[in-house]
């Protein structure tokens, strides 16, 4: 598809230009989630094609073009790192970023004005200032004029959202079991956390499901469990990695936490007889575990 490039004034266009206008574009959607338009629209997502503002295309899950595709390959077990560096706007104002490596989160604005976004980071303490040097519905280009820099960052997108911002694994409200706590939990606290861990799993599934997502991989997010298609284990002791361990006050509260998982996957569950897609079938059984859990003491 080709797609034209107005000026920033133009906001019902396909791309938004925070620059020069005239440029014209056919870019291929390697490693991109490709949707038919002919395919019924799932009424739960908001499709920002048509979207009449830039604000409105920021919110949304944006991932640098240069590390999309790096996930392709990844399994828990890699001991590789690699850069995955993402930028989850929500509408509410607030952001989730690199929730696959060292993540931070806060607050973020933006300036129609000057075609900036501001973001306060929580972990950092400081503030990051992106210029939009070009933007659609599933592509930016910023510049990271906070410090001072001139070079252009790709980002990419699928062009959709959860019409709930409840629903989108990775806003602040779904992440917060992930946030570090100050001080030493109560077992029930503990308890909480882990169910939370549970529930980002079930929106994770959800969205992989509802956004058609061409690549589904589970590398660098904090879990004691191992996910393969119709099946989930517990990791061995061993294997547990230091984003979940950190998720906890310190490591005897993640491995009481981890006692607590190791008793739920002793259960019995029944899988969905007959269905063939693996993200289905392991979506029923971690709501099931979810729902167990309170009886997991």
């Amino acid at each position: 598809m080709i797609k034209k490039i107005f000026t920033a004034v133009t906001v019902s266009a396909f791309i938004f230009s925070c620059n020069n206008a005239g440029d014209k574009t056919n870019s291929k959607k390697e490693n991109r989630v490709i949707v038919n338009e002919n395919q019924e629209k799932n009424k739960d997502l908001i499709y920002l094609d048509t979207a009449e503002n830039i604000y409105n295309i920021l919110c949304q899950d944006w991932v640098m073009e240069d590390d999309a595709g790096s996930l392709e390959g990844m399994t828990e077990s890699s001991q590789m790192e690699i850069p995955y560096r993402s930028l989850c706007f929500s509408a509410n104002g607030t952001f989730f970023k690199n929730p696959r490596n060292s993540f931070d989160y806060g607050t973020w604005q933006y300036d129609d004005a000057t075609k900036t976004i501001t973001i306060n980071n929580s972990i950092e303490k400081g503030k990051d200032v992106y210029k939009i040097a070009k933007i659609a519905y599933d592509e930016m280009t910023l510049v990271n004029t906070g410090i001072g820099s001139i070079t252009n960052l790709k980002f990419i997108a699928p062009g959709k959202r959860y019409k709930n911002a409840s629903d989108e694994p990775y806003s602040l409200q779904n992440n917060r079991w992930r946030i570090k706590p100050t001080s030493k939990e109560s077992d029930s606290a503990i308890h909480q956390r882990l169910k939370e861990n549970l529930y980002f799993f079930i929106l994770f599934y959800k969205s992989a499901l509802a956004k058609e997502d061409k690549a589904v991989s589970f590398w660098g997010l904090p879990s004691c469990f191992k996910w393969y298609g119709g099946a989930i284990f517990i990791k061995k002791k061993d294997e547990l990695k230091d984003n979940w361990i950190n998720c906890f006050y310190n490591k005897d509260q993640a491995m009481q936490a981890y006692a607590l998982a190791d008793k739920l996957l002793s259960q019995k569950y029944n899988w969905p007889k007959g269905e063939q897609n693996w993200l289905k079938l392991n979506l029923a059984v971690v709501e099931l575990m979810y729902k167990k859990l309170d009886e997991v003491r």
